[in-house]
């Protein structure tokens, strides 16, 4: 990732998370729907000329009182999130390795109005052909590689390839938000 994205991420963090900490809002789906696409974006593979891969796998961290409010919907807002990346994805001509599928999570240090989103690109067992290998430190120290940490995946998910797609690079997972985290 280039320095003016980390910068411009950075820079909206303060922003957003500023105003969050002083309006105290809840975090809307709508801007849950945005960072899931500013997480396609970021983190897009080219594999070749007409490939481009983005994660399909995605957690939405919300604090504690957004989590309790948004929990009671969680599979039909996770079911509306993933269609909505798929439509994006399609605009942008962007390819999956699996299914997608969007989770929420409650994460104790987590302010009302803030949230982080992790992906990582899980393959179908019919399309993973890379071999397994300890996943590399993720950012802030936490395991995981450029997906998010092993103890966080789904259950009976099958493992996140280690290895980056021929000809690409890893993106690092970083915390994001609309309102930064």
């Amino acid at each position: 990732m280039g320095v003016l994205k980390k910068f411009e991420q950075r820079l909206e963090g303060l922003v957003n998370g500023t105003f969050a900490k002083v309006f105290k809002s809840e975090v809307q789906p709508v801007e849950i729907a945005g960072a899931l696409q500013r997480e396609c974006d970021n983190n897009a593979t080219i594999w070749n000329r007409d490939r481009t891969v983005v994660p399909n796998d995605f957690i939405v961290e919300l604090s504690t009182p957004d989590f309790e409010r948004l929990s009671p919907y969680s599979g039909q807002l996770g079911d509306e999130l993933a269609s909505m990346v798929r439509d994006y994805a399609k605009q942008q001509r962007y390819t999956f390795m699996g299914s997608i599928k969007v989770h929420l999570e409650k994460a104790d240090d987590l302010d009302t109005g803030l949230y982080r989103v992790r992906s990582r690109t899980l393959a179908s067992s019919s399309d993973q052909q890379a071999p397994q290998r300890a996943p590399a430190g993720g950012p802030a120290g936490r395991p995981g590689g450029y997906g998010y940490p092993p103890a966080a995946q789904p259950s009976g998910a099958p493992p996140m390839p280690a290895a980056p797609p021929p000809g690409g690079r890893p993106s690092p997972a970083a915390p994001m938000g609309g309102r930064g985290a």
